[in-house]
């Protein structure tokens, strides 16, 4: 991966991977010109593109496409330096007729557990929590755990 980025004026940055290309800055109040997200708000959103790419793979499986997944994430920078988020919340909102709460609940487990990269390098910092509503019902909740697992089965030589 190859990601690069040019100063652009006060705290803007114009960012290029591959073929695409984004403006980062940051609110008028902190000095910028609000030209683009600043970068922990991407950090956010990649979270979100992440566990949601997860997801529809994951549903792909049981040949279901959801008529809508919706991600939010809420988290707020801590006031000492370094300003990491102290905690991230994510709400994953599903609408889908043919998919059960085992299924959905099963899918976000898996992306906040295993899959999802991005998810796995934030939460070592910033834990991240979740909720899942599917068809208007809360259907799971829980958290972001990327521990491997270790084999504790001592053999005896």
């Amino acid at each position: 991966m190859h990601a690069e980025v040019v100063h652009a004026g006060k705290f803007r940055f114009e960012s290029k991977i591959r073929e695409h290309s984004f403006t980062m800055d940051t609110k008028e109040a902190a000095g910028g010109d609000n030209q683009g997200p600043s970068p922990k708000e991407l950090v956010l959103s990649c979270i979100l593109g992440c566990t949601g790419m997860d997801i529809i793979a994951s549903l792909k499986k049981y040949r279901i496409i959801p008529q809508k997944l919706h991600i939010s994430a809420d988290a707020e920078p801590r006031i000492e330096h370094p300003r990491i988020f102290d905690a991230i919340h994510l709400h994953f909102t599903v609408e889908a007729a043919a998919i059960t709460p085992d299924m959905i609940n099963d899918a976000v487990e898996k992306s906040l557990t295993k899959y999802c990269g991005v998810s796995a390098m934030i939460s070592k910092v910033s834990p991240i929590h979740y909720k899942v509503t599917l068809n208007g019902h809360d259907v799971g909740q829980g958290s972001a755990d990327f521990e491997q697992k270790r084999d504790t089965h001592l053999v005896d030589y």
